[in-house]
Order: structure tokens, then C-alpha cells, then sequence
């Protein structure tokens, strides 16, 4: 049984992200709009990532999701999470990423057809990151991040950085907050093990940050919203979440 949800992750993954990167070379060659490309590259991987790792996603208050251009935040718990936040997407977005991931033989191709933006380790974030952002707003594109930059527990978020605020207030653009609730019990840190079952989403009013507030208290106020979401549970989920 372990070693059939080990499979199971492996084509969960592999098949989505291929399928997704020859749909985004063939609309490339077809000179289709960037944007094209791009989100039915997320939808590739948005509708068949969670079929084929039976993890369907039951989202509350998802037509939030609609405004557009955004800074989209989601909270990190597992390597599902990706293909989670792909299946809810309604408009194409540009996600951030280290430069290394774009020499992946995999995820590279995928990533750099998608327009994802690369961040250069000790060069600087804010003068790597803002300009790419703005340019990829003008462009058409919300930008999607997880403001903690690694995984967390499922119960409560880690620490989070400044960049996405920084994107927000720099570019003018609204924060829309995703909150993952479980998708870390169905795939374990440092796990292979797939366990099959529903992945529980909230999305959180979207706003402004104020132009009095600072970053720093704009990053931890919106981990408090986190938090108190996870805390109190998905309105579809069973209690506690297994």
C-alpha cells in the first residue's frame, strides 16, 4: 500500500506538470497570448493534480478569487499545495521562485513557460523582485506567493517574509488570502505517502494594505488573520481535520 501511494504522488505530479508544458509549447507555437498560456497551463495542472491524487479541494468563499490584477497569498504546508492553489486560479498569475528551481529538469521547463519570476540568492530581493512584479502586472498577470517561504504545521503558519506586502503596496494591488488547512495531513512533511481524501480551503477578504501601515505590521497582522482561520476550521470540514 505505501509503495502504491508513493506512485500515485509520483503521477500526481509528473503527468499534471507534463501535460501542463505541452499545452503551454503548443499555444507558444500558435502564437497564442502569453496570458492564454499561462493559465491554461495552471488549469492543466489545477484539474488534474487533485483527480489523480484524490485530493479534491472544497473551497469556501472562492468568487473572491475573482478580482484581478492581486497579489494571491497561501500558506505552505506540503508539495501539494501548488497544485491546489493551480485548481483555484480564475485569472493568469506569475508566481516567484529561487533561480536553482529553473535548472530543475522538470520543474524548470514548467516554470519558465509560465512566466514565473526568479529571485537570485544575496542580490538584493526588493531590487530583484519589485520591478519583475510591476512589469508582470502591466502585463496582465496577478501574482501568486506564500509569504512564509518554506512549510509549516498545519495548525499554525510560520513567518512571514515582507516581499508580498512589498509587491502590494509597490504595484497598488489588493492581497486576497488563501488558507490551506490540511493539505500537510495529506501529504506529510518529508513524506512519499499520498493519503487520498478532501484538501479544505478558505478565502479571506481581500483589502489594501493602509498607506500608514508598514510592511512588518502588514505581514503580521495577516499571519494573525492566518492563524485565527486555521483555528477556528473550514465551515464543509470535519472537526478536527484528519
Amino acid at each position: 500500500m505505501g509503495l502504491l501511494r508513493s506512485l500515485q504522488l509520483l503521477i500526481a505530479v509528473l503527468l499534471p506538470a507534463l501535460c501542463a508544458i505541452l499545452r503551454g509549447t503548443l499555444l507558444r507555437l500558435l502564437g497564442r497570448p502569453q496570458q492564454q498560456v499561462v493559465l491554461t497551463m495552471a488549469r492543466t495542472v489545477g484539474q488534474l493534480g487533485p483527480t489523480l491524487a484524490g485530493t479534491p479541494v472544497v473551497c469556501h468563499q472562492r468568487e473572491r478569487l475573482g478580482l484581478s490584477p492581486a497579489v494571491i497569498l497561501f500558506n505552505h504546508q506540503s508539495g501539494l499545495d501548488p497544485v491546489i492553489v493551480a485548481s483555484l486560479l480564475q485569472h493568469p498569475v506569475v508566481g516567484i521562485a529561487k533561480e536553482e528551481l529553473g535548472r530543475n529538469p522538470l520543474l524548470g521547463p514548467l516554470l519558465r513557460l509560465s512566466g514565473n519570476l526568479f529571485i537570485k540568492r544575496g542580490e538584493g530581493w526588493k531590487e530583484q523582485l519589485l520591478p519583475q512584479a510591476q512589469q508582470a502586472v502591466k502585463q496582465g498577470f496577478s501574482i501568486v506567493i506564500a509569504p512564509e517561504g518554506t512549510r509549516s504545521r498545519q495548525e499554525q503558519t510560520g513567518h512571514f517574509r515582507l516581499g508580498a506586502f512589498a509587491i502590494a503596496r509597490h504595484c497598488g494591488l489588493p492581497v486576497i488570502p488563501i488558507v490551506i488547512h490540511n493539505s500537510g495531513s495529506r501529504l506529510p512533511p518529508r513524506s512519499t505517502r499520498l493519503r487520498p481524501g478532501p484538501v479544505y480551503v478558505s478565502v479571506l477578504e481581500p483589502g489594501h494594505i493602509p498607506a500608514e501601515m508598514d510592511l512588518q505590521q502588514a505581514a503580521t497582522e495577516m499571519k494573525q488573520r492566518y492563524d485565527r482561520c486555521l483555528a477556528q476550521g473550514h465551515p464543509a470540514a470535519p472537526q478536527p481535520l484528519h
